[in-house]
């Protein structure tokens, strides 16, 4: 007999993975979505968080370490 175990790739935003490890309430992360997307231009969720006062920036950066799984990420964004 022959399993089919079969992974799926989910995709998890910023955002989410912050509500999930309570690192914020969900109150906080509409306000700061309703703020990051009326932005233009558009600027990182974590920035936003940052300037609502919901985080500070090192507790921003040591969640992304932890969301990247350690890795050094390098953000690239499209020319305009």
């Amino acid at each position: 007999m022959v399993t089919n175990t079969s992974a799926a790739l989910v995709t998890v935003r910023f955002g989410e993975f912050l509500r999930e490890k309570n690192l914020i309430s969900d109150e906080q992360w509409l306000a700061a979505l309703a703020t990051h997307w009326s932005e233009t231009p558009r600027r990182r969720f974590g920035d936003t968080l940052v300037d609502l006062d919901i985080l500070d920036s090192g507790a921003v950066e040591e969640a992304a370490g932890v969301f990247h799984d350690g890795l050094d990420v390098v953000e690239v964004r499209p020319s305009a």
